[in-house]
């Protein structure tokens, strides 16, 4: 995947930093790629219900960021109990 670093203007001055935003733009074909895949899942994996609980990323409704807190407390308790 290659990606191209660009910073988009957000108003006001041009001179500050604070005024763009930092963005990568990336390649259409890993965009194109991504959306089939995405596509063929939603169509196929969805409906007969295969998937994993914990499988959230890219799926509709879903995110991560569950499964992340959930790793984030289960590192807390390990080093609670110093392992």
């Amino acid at each position: 995947m290659k990606g191209t670093f660009s910073q988009l203007h957000k108003g006001g001055g041009t001179n500050k930093t604070s005024d763009r935003r930092p963005v990568v733009l990336l390649n259409s074909m890993y965009q194109l790629l991504n959306y089939g895949i995405n596509e063929w899942l939603k169509k196929n994996v969805e409906p007969a219900n295969i998937s994993e609980l914990g499988q959230s990323g890219g799926r509709q409704g879903r995110c991560i960021g569950i499964n992340m807190q959930k790793v984030h407390f289960i590192q807390q308790n390990a080093q609670r109990q110093g392992k």
